[in-house]
């Protein structure tokens, strides 16, 4: 018998890459994309789905009666209703270690982006201001250097790990902040303490609105905040708020809590500010960090057929 593989938003990836040989006798159907109306008559009859961002809960998932596996196309599993299928004997699994270099490398070109002020700089040079110096360098900006600060990185998962693999690279000293049980006098110190905190777990009850306008108030008027988690995590008005105001040094941010964002979102008010940078979503999305998570989407769906199946969550 034939499995149904259903691909809900295939438009994750790019056209370019090439996905490897399923080892079964199966059909593959590609869906660029799946609106919350399209879900449930795409998923009727598939015995796999692969999703990343569609919303699969449970008024959804009770009219899949053939469905045996999700493969998800990210770590995440916030799209998915876990306990429904737990209950109903569908198995989940997700990719992981697949982004750790590539968003760890974004977060520093953030970093690097906010110290040494190339957006300002730039502008600088294309307003005219350079060229009408009488000197030979521009030094209206200050600029800083990473050896020497102090880096808080939330979440010691695989990302944080490597993140602060490259920030003793730099010569930075690195603490690290677990999100689970956390105290609040624990986050309130950690911050005081940070010339850079980097955000790197999960978006759930507990970190839902984590760094607001209250917590930003804690930390150094030179600290800057980088975020490549998930949007929701810090409160988006309260960062822009901040910005605005000059109550922390600048933000660099590569998700928001809806993507795409739309046209009010909060970070529009600030996107021309020299420090503020924001990119869409895309610290995870290097060529070979792409070609790795196809590799191993294929890999777990192959895997659950010869009845070895890997990352399960």
């Amino acid at each position: 018998m034939k499995k149904s593989i259903v691909f809900l938003d295939s438009a994750t990836f790019p056209n370019h890459l090439k996905f490897n040989k399923i080892n079964f006798p199966h059909t593959w159907k590609n869906h660029k994309t799946t609106s919350s109306t399209q879900v449930i008559t795409r998923i009727k009859t598939a015995h796999v789905l692969v999703n990343n961002k569609v919303n699969l809960g449970k008024k959804e998932l009770i009219h899949a009666k053939n469905l045996e596996l999700i493969a998800l196309t990210a770590t995440g599993t916030n799209t998915v209703d876990l306990d429904y299928c737990r209950k109903n004997n569908i198995k989940v699994c997700n990719l992981r270690n697949y982004a750790s270099v590539t968003v760890a490398e974004h977060v520093f070109a953030l970093i690097l982006n906010l110290l040494r002020q190339i957006k300002g700089l730039e502008n600088d040079i294309s307003s005219g201001l350079w060229q009408k110096q009488k000197v030979f360098s521009m030094v209206n900006r200050r600029v800083f250097n990473l050896h020497g600060k102090k880096i808080g990185i939330i979440g010691k998962g695989s990302i944080g790990l490597q993140v602060a693999k490259f920030a003793n690279a730099f010569g930075m000293s690195v603490e690290f902040l677990s999100v689970q049980q956390l105290k609040k006098n624990q986050l309130e110190n950690f911050l005081k303490r940070q010339d850079i905190v980097s955000l790197h777990c999960p978006l759930n009850k507990n970190t839902e609105n984590l760094i607001t306008l209250k917590e930003i108030k804690l930390m150094k008027k030179t600290a800057i905040i980088i975020n490549t988690a998930r949007g929701g995590i810090v409160n988006e008005q309260d960062l822009v708020t901040s910005i605005r105001k000059k109550i922390i040094a600048g933000a660099g941010i590569d998700v928001t809590t809806t993507e795409p964002p739309k046209k009010n979102h909060p970070y529009y008010q600030i996107i021309k500010h020299s420090n503020f940078i924001w990119t869409p979503h895309t610290a995870w999305a290097s060529e070979e960090a792409l070609k790795t998570s196809l590799d191993q989407l294929i890999l777990n769906i192959n895997r659950f057929y010869l009845g070895k199946p890997r990352n399960l969550v």
